[in-house]
């Protein structure tokens, strides 16, 4: 059950913070005082840091911000440029060969009694609102997979960068953030569309060329067995060869198809992702119109795929039939 959204003040780090930081901090640690790994609790344990660092922070760092109510801090997050990463910093270093310049999220800590309130959200909005000079990123420890800190940043539009794992041995999955650039979502949508319509009229050609095979090899079938064909033993021999190639066939096309089914659900996804962009930004939803309404399940499964895949299967019991009754003769 989600908890109730929390108010709270955001306000800039100062030096009257920085002991309640550092409590918090370890508090939240990724390792508890026996050097054992914490246990996950909504993606944002951190390696804690003494008060002398933070404090160091307070003046270099871009943005640094914690979250107070009633004088009790809950949350803070720190962030700063790639052009204040330390030489130490082997992960964002490594980023920053490959990506350039960018803003990287080093902590965000919430208190346990403040957990999944809205305050992360809050922190990160506050950072994203004010930062469009570059990408912004933030690398989560994932051993193990960290579904609630995938879930967190998919939801605030970051998208998974890369995986690498540090000279810490901890592997962490990088998550980037770009501003949204309109004429830019307007190709990839367009992309995105004809890529759909491509993989749903390739699905219905394989079903085509599905159904052009079956006759062919139907009518080799009845031929063997006709008085103008092979005939006796050898026409057979021949249709029963014939048979086991069409369950072949067969079985083979509704694998085809029921891949070709989830590449064309996948490629609907990725449309309607785009499309939650675009409606924030004034556009419209075409292809996710209402799929949340009740009874529009069946906009987001596609049952005529399922129908696509399950024609060639009865094909192949046909065939097998047919094989029986050549056996049995």
């Amino acid at each position: 059950m989600a908890a109730v959204p929390l108010r709270a003040e955001i306000l800039r780090a100062g030096e009257e913070h920085v002991e309640q930081i550092a409590r918090l901090a370890e508090s939240r640690s990724l390792h508890g005082p026996d050097g054992t790994r914490g246990v996950v609790e909504g993606g944002f344990l951190v390696s804690a840091y003494a008060e002398t660092d933070y404090r160091g922070w307070l003046g270099s760092a871009e943005h640094f911000y914690v979250a107070v109510k009633g004088g009790q801090l809950l949350a803070f997050l720190l962030a700063y440029s790639s052009d204040r990463v330390e030489p130490d910093e082997w992960l964002n270093r490594r980023i920053k060969t490959a990506l350039g310049s960018f803003l990287v999220i080093k902590q965000i800590c919430v208190s346990r009694e403040a957990a999944r309130t809205g305050l992360a959200s809050m922190l990160y909005h506050h950072v994203l609102d004010q930062w469009d000079e570059s990408p912004v990123i933030a690398a989560v420890v994932n051993d193990p997979p960290n579904d609630a800190s995938a879930h967190f940043h998919n939801k605030l539009g970051f998208r998974e960068l890369t995986r690498l794992v540090p000279p810490d041995g901890l592997p962490r999955v990088v998550w980037v953030w770009r501003k949204p650039r309109e004429a830019m979502l307007h190709a990839q949508y367009q992309i995105a569309v004809d890529l759909y319509q491509h993989e749903d009229n390739l699905n219905w050609q394989k079903l085509n060329n599905f159904f052009y095979i079956t006759a062919g090899l139907a009518a080799a079938t009845a031929f063997f067995l006709s008085k103008d064909g092979a005939g006796g033993a050898l026409g057979k021999g021949l249709a029963m060869i014939v048979t086991v190639i069409g369950v072949g066939v067969s079985l083979g096309f509704s694998l085809m198809l029921r891949f070709g089914n989830q590449y064309l659900l996948a490629r609907k996804e990725t449309v309607i992702e785009l499309e939650e962009y675009m409606a924030w930004h004034g556009g419209d939803r075409i292809v996710s119109r209402r799929t949340g309404g009740p009874g529009s399940a069946y906009l987001m499964v596609s049952p005529t795929g399922k129908i696509m895949t399950l024609l060639p299967i009865l094909v192949a019991v046909c065939w097998l039939a047919i094989l029986g009754v050549l056996i049995a003769d």
